[in-house]
C-alpha cells in the first residue's frame, strides 16, 4: 500500500469528516488495520459513514466494525432470505426487538413482510442495525457462531 493510496484515503476521509489531526488519522488507520481492512478510499468512507450514522454508539466505531465483519460472514453464506428467516437468524443472536423497530430497519427495503424474500446484499443494513441494537441494549456478547438455515 503506497503513500499515494494512503494520501488519497486521508483526503477522502477528511472530505467527509472535515480536517483531522495527524493523531486522529493515526488512530483511524490503526483501527482499520486491526480489523484487517486496507487503508483505501472505500474503507475510510465506510468508517466515516459509520462514525456519522452512529456517532455516540455505546459500542463505539471499533465495535461497529466488528459487527460489520460479522454481518459480512453471515450474509456471504446466504441465499435470498424470507422475512421470517431473517427474524429467526436475529433471534439466534438474541435480538428480539419490538415490531416497530423491525419495521424501521426494513423501511429502506420497502417494509417488512414475513413471506417476502430479501437479497443478502440488501439485508446488510438490517443486520448491522440489529447487532448494534443488541450490543447497545444487552450486556451479553454476540455469539461467534449461529446456525444458518
Amino acid at each position: 500500500m503506497g503513500d499515494e493510496q494512503i494520501a488519497q484515503a486521508r483526503l477522502a476521509y477528511e472530505t467527509l469528516m472535515g480536517r483531522v489531526s495527524d493523531s486522529h488519522w493515526y488512530r483511524v488507520k490503526k483501527i482499520l488495520q486491526k480489523h484487517n481492512l486496507e487503508i483505501t478510499v472505500k474503507n475510510v468512507q465506510l468508517f466515516a459513514d459509520l462514525r456519522t450514522k452512529i456517532p455516540r454508539s455505546a459500542i463505539g466505531v471499533e465495535g461497529i466494525l466488528t459487527v460489520y465483519q460479522k454481518v459480512n460472514q453471515i450474509l456471504s453464506k446466504s441465499k435470498p432470505l424470507k422475512g421470517s428467516e431473517v427474524l429467526d437468524l436475529l433471534h439466534q443472536y438474541g435480538v428480539k426487538p419490538h415490531q416497530t423497530t423491525i419495521s424501521r430497519w426494513f423501511s429502506p427495503l420497502g417494509g417488512f413482510r414475513r413471506g417476502k424474500e430479501y437479497p443478502p446484499e440488501k439485508l446488510h443494513s438490517v443486520f448491522v442495525s440489529a447487532l448494534i441494537y443488541k450490543a447497545h441494549f444487552s450486556t451479553s456478547k454476540l455469539p461467534e457462531q449461529v446456525n444458518h438455515g
